[in-house]
């Protein structure tokens, strides 16, 4: 299908992290963009600013004109959208191509060179380690991230369209869609289970994302996972290798063994062991760009860190940190490099889970790595594109982790929550709207300090 023969386009759920670096791109190659959202983010404020007009409410008159003819317009919406929205179903009722993102995304990034990162977890840090050394190199790309770079202030970065870098995202099945040159994949584990029927299921379908590589694509993986390509990890059989990892001074610093070579002392602005494994996957593809690796190291040490990715908020008085982990083993690896960082640190974790079916999925799970820290605050569950499922809630959680110190909080509560003066340092979690306390939360602590 030709997608992006229209004039205009209607994107319904307009502010979510990814319909809204789709949406800019749009714009940016100079067709008509409108949308709809049901509240306000960073990201649709950010397209407000460039001139994209927006509506709040599920009111048809509000749509303009020009977007009211099934001839020049193509819908595009999110499968986070409900399904009985009214805007969705007026577009649907007139008979308008309507699409997902998915199908509008893959039609873009497939018509170039294509670099696709799928994993269950750590695709917007790799997407963004990858994106910064591409700007540093001049290259010509796009590339649509997950998540806000902070040095850039944007989930999309729009030099040229000779490269498109995009994250491959395993929900919905929507990577099947993109036909990349060159893929990685960082892990695979249990997740979206209101899509998929079990692990296997999960699996079967990263194979046959495997299958959709161009003629002399290039596939680098996790040495765990059985696929022909390049294997990165820390075993000796790995073709790619980390050593020597360390932390310093809100840094990492690691050694690369890869293709015979070793490259000594890389630092990363970024803490997180899990994010050394990350920037070791963007410098591979990097090298597989003819890019010169002294080039990638220079990059990796002036890369500025991404907005809720082990985001250190404060430093003093006490530490916070917000990350956007919202599956049990992205707050493990979060927990285990909290440990190794700040090992005889008091810890209260701020917790939102994100979907009632996940929630359900890995109750006992998500009990198990929050029970680790020394205090565990759980906010209630963030829907997204889900109704409540009877019996599942954030108490589902609490009853079953194995420390007493632990409580249920509203938004509303949560100066009260850290009023108590025996924690050291807080981290707060979730893919939910919980991104949107962290202001009010580095205030509540800068305040208790003056105070």
């Amino acid at each position: 299908m030709n997608y992006l023969g229209y004039s205009n386009y209607y994107f319904i759920g307009i502010g979510g992290i990814g319909m809204s670096s789709l949406a800019e791109y749009m714009l940016h190659i100079n067709k008509n963009v409108e949308g709809y959202d049901r509240e306000k983010s960073f990201s649709s404020k950010r397209l407000i600013n460039l001139g994209l007009r927006i509506i709040f409410s599920e009111s048809i008159k509000k749509i303009k004109t020009k977007y009211t003819d099934p001839k020049n317009t193509l819908v595009v919406f999110t499968p986070a959208i409900d399904k009985k929205n009214k805007i969705l179903n007026y577009f649907i009722s007139k008979n308008f191509k309507v699409v997902k993102r998915a199908d509008l995304l893959s039609e873009v990034v497939n018509s170039s060179f294509c670099i696709a990162i799928a994993g269950t977890h750590g695709k917007t840090t790799t997407t963004s380690i990858l994106s910064h050394i591409l700007y540093d190199s001049k290259l010509k790309f796009t590339s649509f991230i997950g998540g806000v770079i902070k040095k850039y202030k944007s989930n999309i970065i729009k030099k040229g369209n000779d490269i498109f870098v995009v994250e491959a995202d395993e929900y919905d099945k929507t990577f099947l869609k993109i036909k990349p040159n060159i893929a990685s994949i960082l892990n695979i584990d249990g997740d979206h289970y209101d899509i998929y029927n079990n692990i296997d299921d999960i699996k079967e379908s990263f194979k046959n994302f495997t299958k959709n590589l161009k003629k002399k694509g290039i596939l680098f993986h996790n040495s765990n996972l059985e696929f022909d390509g390049i294997s990165f990890g820390n075993d000796s059989k790995s073709d790619a290798r980390l050593l020597n990892l360390k932390n310093h001074q809100n840094k990492l610093i690691f050694d690369i063994k890869f293709k015979k070579n070793l490259y000594k002392n890389i630092e990363l602005n970024m803490l997180g062991d899990h994010n050394a494994s990350n920037a070791m996957v963007a410098f591979m593809i990097a090298i597989s760009l003819d890019i010169q690796p002294n080039k990638i190291i220079k990059s990796l040490k002036s890369f500025p860190g991404i907005m809720r990715r082990f985001s250190i908020e404060l430093s003093e008085p006490k530490i916070f940190i917000d990350d956007y982990a919202h599956h049990p083993n992205e707050i493990t690896s979060v927990y285990n490099s909290l440990k190794t960082l700040y090992p005889n640190k008091k810890k209260l974790v701020i917790f939102q889970p994100h979907l009632f079916s996940r929630t359900k999925d890995f109750v006992c799970e998500f009990a198990k790595a929050l029970e680790k820290f020394d205090k565990i605050a759980l906010l209630d569950i963030y829907p997204a594109r889900e109704k409540p499922i009877k019996g599942i809630t954030s108490k589902s959680i609490l009853d079953k982790i194995n420390n007493t110190n632990k409580v249920l909080v509203h938004k509303n509560d949560i100066s009260d929550l850290l009023s108590n003066d025996d924690y050291e340092l807080v981290v707060s979690m979730g893919a939910g709207d919980i991104g949107d306390l962290v202001q009010i939360i580095k205030k509540i602590i800068t305040d208790q300090n003056e105070n």
